[in-house]
């Protein structure tokens, strides 16, 4: 398995404007259009898994033919598919995101400390923008 990760390649470097971490094009850095590839991947699976949960995101109509605790259970059921979708479309603004930063040359970088991201922690959610300490900083 290729590593997702740009600062594995030694061409990280501080932006000499901005004094931001970044490394060189996607072109010189295979790992970096690797990375892109696997968000890209990442992408197409949360849109269809979206597109799959809309069904369960209607509400459900109360009817006489249907008693209470079964508009209820309905009801319930919609309330998780919802929240299923919103976490789902948290995670692709997220992907969107780390797309970005790999156009820009930031991907793989803490976003807080702009330290390089272990690989571990990229290859589990690549649209991370910080690496463990900070994200439990924030999180706290």
């Amino acid at each position: 398995m290729c590593s997702l990760l740009p600062h594995s390649n030694p061409r990280l470097r501080e932006d000499d404007k901005s004094g931001t971490k970044r490394v060189d094009s996607m072109s010189d850095n295979p790992s970096l259009a690797d990375a892109e590839r696997v968000l890209k991947d990442l992408e197409k699976e949360i849109l269809a898994r979206i597109e799959a949960a809309g069904e369960m995101t209607n509400a459900p109509v109360m009817d006489s033919a249907v008693g209470r605790l079964t508009y209820i259970d309905a009801y319930q059921q919609q309330q998780v598919a919802l929240h299923g979708r919103r976490q789902l479309e948290t995670q692709l603004e997220s992907v969107h995101n780390a797309l970005k930063r790999v156009q820009d040359g930031t991907y793989g970088v803490c976003a807080s400390c702009e330290k390089p991201i272990p690989p571990g922690r990229l290859e589990v959610m690549p649209e991370t923008p910080f690496c463990v300490e900070c994200q439990a900083r924030i999180v706290r």
